[in-house]
C-alpha cells in the first residue's frame, strides 16, 4: 500500500470517526436536557405539588373549624395545624421555584402570620373572629389556586423542553445516519479510485 493510500484510508477513518463523535456529543447533551426535564418534573413539579396539596388540606381544616365555631378544635389543635403549615411553606421554599412561585408564596407566608396575629388576639367564643378569618381565608384559598396554577404552567414548560430535546435528538439520529451512508459512499469512491498515472 502507498503513502497515497494510506492518507486516503486514514483521512476517511478520521472523516467517519469525527462525525460519530459529534453526532454522539450532540446526542448526550441532548439526553442530559431531556433527563434534567424529568427531574425538575419530579422533584420540584410533583413534590411541589404535593406540598400544595398538603398546604391546602391543612389551611381548610382550619377554615372548616372557624366555619363550624369548633373551639375544642382551635384550642387544641390549632397550634399543630400552624406548625404543619409553616413547615410545609418551608419545604416549599426549599423546593426548585419561578419567581412567579416566590412571589405567592411569600404572600401565602404573610396571610399566614395574619392569621396567626388575628387568632393571638382574639377570644375564640368571639363571632366576629371567624369573620374576621374569612377574608383571610378567601385570601389564601386565592393564593392557592394561583401557586397550583403556576405549577401546572412550570410543568408544562419542562414537559415542552423535555419533548424539544427529545426531538433534536430524533433529528441529529437522523442526520447521523444520513451523514454515515454518505461517508461510506465517499469512502467507497476514495478507495475505489484509481488515478491514472
Amino acid at each position: 500500500m502507498n503513502l497515497f493510500n494510506k492518507v486516503k484510508w486514514a483521512l476517511a477513518v478520521s472523516g467517519i470517526f469525527l462525525i460519530i463523535l459529534a453526532t454522539n456529543l450532540i446526542d448526550k447533551k441532548n439526553f442530559l436536557r431531556v433527563e434534567e426535564s424529568v427531574e425538575n418534573i419530579y422533584t420540584e413539579r410533583l413534590l411541589a405539588k404535593e406540598l400544595l396539596l398538603d398546604l391546602s388540606i391543612l389551611f381548610h381544616k382550619k377554615e372548616l373549624a372557624y366555619a363550624l365555631n369548633d373551639t375544642t378544635y382551635l384550642q387544641s389543635k390549632n397550634e399543630l395545624i400552624n406548625t404543619k403549615i409553616t413547615q410545609s411553606l418551608e419545604m416549599f421554599n426549599r423546593s426548585g421555584k419561578t419567581k412567579q412561585e416566590k412571589y405567592i408564596l411569600d404572600v401565602i407566608k404573610k396571610n399566614h402570620a395574619k392569621l396567626i396575629q388575628i387568632e393571638s388576639n382574639a377570644n375564640h367564643k368571639d363571632s366576629s373572629y371567624s369573620i374576621e378569618c374569612a377574608g383571610v381565608f378567601s385570601a389564601i384559598n386565592n393564593n392557592l389556586n394561583d401557586l397550583a396554577n403556576e405549577q401546572m404552567k412550570e410543568g408544562k414548560n419542562q414537559k415542552r423542553l423535555a419533548s424539544d430535546a427529545v426531538n433534536s435528538v430524533k433529528l441529529f439520529s437522523k442526520i447521523e445516519i444520513y451523514m454515515l451512508i454518505l461517508l461510506a459512499l465517499m469512502l467507497q469512491v476514495i478507495i475505489l479510485y484509481n488515478p491514472k498515472k
